[in-house]
């Protein structure tokens, strides 16, 4: 049986279409009730060193504190990282080397044992564990590593991580071996929260973490639920960024993106945390009503949707396959499968959203004016390959808006000859085994994937870094390097910009970063998402927040009716 629909009161109404994209809409501190979350994925992992989904990341500001956060803001000051669990910014010396945060006093885990500097030194450490927690961020690798006696991690060596020292229980220094002047983002990531070692079970802690932040795991079946309850040992007093108002949040995991829209406009669930967007039935049924219209937005995103090109995956080793798929694609078709302009976002010849510095106008892949594809070009192309006469390849995708995507370029690409076979991979693990796997990509000989990408952190290097790094191809899951790009003249680039302290110089050379990148063709760039979001009314302080692009579930509260018309 489904729970009855919150009915709308005076004190929730009004808030209005697009009103949750740079503004708070139902500001409120009430404390008190459950909110209701629901996704068609499952939660990638509870391992703060493991997970790589951007809405696990803020079902993760719930769980647990970093030493930098990004503040509960839904301004331009939301993408600047403040302190968290430090009293304040990284003091930086040695050029840009040496970062040293110290912690505010009285932190403590949910069981009641103290967060100290060796708990954050230790969360460190367990990102060298690759072998052991592969699947989250790796920035911190390269940055802190000794190239010439890499560090294997906890697990494989009694030794310290001599780049990071930690001379009292509140102060923790980090010696990077560059200069790297984001490392405030990076200290805002869930896999620099803390991890004492004497609780730290391997290749398990997920399934039991200690939590520093307001919430903890109160039950949790994968593929099924999700429940947190209050963490008794959190001191709001200590806590800058979160309010905590709901006593309690419940997740439902693995609805089908169907059944999941339109149970949640019925008002079984409060909000989407997965923050896919509302599927074109549900985009239909909103449009055609003006006040379920009034509560939804739809903010740019600056996620990328994009199709990866393998070279590995024949024949896309040849550069000319590769850039027919690029000249032959149907724009307009394209971005139709991901909801037209409103809905399914800016179209795109490029890789940078708008909003950062280094976005250029880029085309080198023209589709003719009517953007529906340049054909005789792509036949050109197909006869420089050999292959004037087509040829057969596999695009792997999953169900939903990526399947509409994967249809629309197989319908595109048809018309020179390119017969594409459409392979569906499971949703809940697209990211972490399906389209993230090399060894997957490989077994099913996936030339192509549909897939999308928002920035780690919002930079040049928190956006691009991950997708055509060479240096961030992960073999064991959670890849992002999908067409394992591996130019050194890429890699260089990259490695200039992080010695630059000019931001017009930085841009030039990420500019630089990406016509090479365009170049290879192994990206085909569809639209920068503009994606429909649908919030309750009875859901309070709700806003996109500009650093993750999605609603920031942990600001969120409930006002006072609930389904019974009783005190939630």
């Amino acid at each position: 049986m489904t729970a009855p629909a919150r009915r709308l009161t005076p004190a929730a109404a009004g808030a209005g279409w697009d009103a949750a994209v740079g503004a708070l809409v139902n500001p409120s501190d009430r404390r008190g009730g459950t909110l209701r979350l629901v996704t068609s994925a499952d939660v990638d992992s509870l391992d703060p060193a493991r997970t790589y989904y951007v809405w696990v990341w803020l079902l993760q500001r719930m769980l647990n504190r970093t030493l930098m956060a990004y503040p509960t803001d839904p301004g331009p000051a939301g993408l600047v990282p403040v302190p968290d669990l430090a009293e304040g910014p990284g003091q930086v010396g040695d050029g840009g080397r040496t970062w040293t945060y110290r912690l505010r006093p009285g932190l403590r885990y949910d069981d009641g044992t103290p967060i100290t500097s060796a708990d954050v030194a230790h969360a460190v450490r367990r990102v060298f564990a690759q072998d052991v927690l592969p699947g989250g961020p790796t920035y911190l690798i390269p940055l802190l590593d000794d190239p010439a006696r890499p560090y294997p991690g906890p697990y494989r060596s009694a030794e310290p991580l001599r780049s990071v020292r930690t001379p009292d229980e509140h102060t923790i220094v980090f010696h990077l071996n560059r200069p790297f002047s984001d490392f405030d983002h990076l200290m805002a990531q869930p896999c620099a929260a803390p991890v004492p070692r004497r609780a730290d079970t391997g290749a398990d802690y997920g399934n039991a973490p200690l939590s520093s932040g307001p919430y903890r795991v109160a039950e949790h079946r994968p593929g099924s639920f999700l429940h947190l309850e209050r963490n008794p040992h959190w001191d709001p007093a200590t806590d800058p960024v979160r309010p905590a108002l709901p006593d309690r949040v419940e997740l439902t995991i693995g609805v089908d993106v169907d059944d999941l829209d339109a149970r949640l406009i019925d008002g079984e669930f409060d909000i989407n945390l997965e923050g896919r967007g509302l599927q074109h039935a549900a985009q239909h049924r909103v449009a055609a009503d003006g006040v379920l219209r009034s509560h939804t937005d739809n903010p740019r995103t600056s996620f990328l949707h994009f199709v990866s090109i393998q070279p590995h995956i024949p024949p896309f080793g040849d550069v000319h396959a590769r850039r027919a798929v690029h000249y032959a694609a149907d724009k307009i078709l394209l971005q139709q499968a991901r909801g037209g302009p409103v809905t399914g976002g800016d179209l795109t010849t490029a890789l940078f959203p708008p909003r950062l510095p280094a976005h250029q106008d880029l085309d080198p892949y023209p589709t003719g004016p009517d953007l529906r594809g340049d054909l005789d070009a792509a036949r050109a192309e197909l006869a420089a390959a050999g292959l004037p006469d087509g040829f057969e390849a596999v695009i792997g995708t999953q169900r939903g808006k990526f399947r509409l995507v994967a249809d629309a370029l197989v319908e595109s690409v048809a018309r020179v000859g390119i017969r594409l076979t459409v392979k569906e991979l499971d949703v809940a693990t697209y990211f972490s085994l399906g389209a993230g796997h090399p060894e997957t990509i490989r077994r099913h000989g996936l030339g192509l994937i549909v897939t999308d990408w928002g920035a780690d952190f919002p930079t040049e290097y928190g956006f691009l870094a991950p997708l055509v790094d060479g240096r961030q191809i992960k073999r064991n899951g959670g890849n992002w390097n999908i067409s394992e790009l591996d130019d050194p003249v890429v890699n260089d680039l990259i490695d200039q910009s992080l010695h630059t302290t000019d931001p017009g110089e930085r841009a030039h050379q990420w500019r630089a970063v990406e016509r090479r990148v365009m170049e290879h063709a192994v990206m085909l760039p569809l639209v920068h998402d503009k994606t429909l979001h649908y919030r309750n009314p009875w859901v309070t302080n709700v806003y996109v927040h500009p650093a993750f692009g999605l609603y920031d579930v942990q600001a969120m509260g409930l006002v006072r009716d609930a389904p019974d018309g009783t005190d939630s």
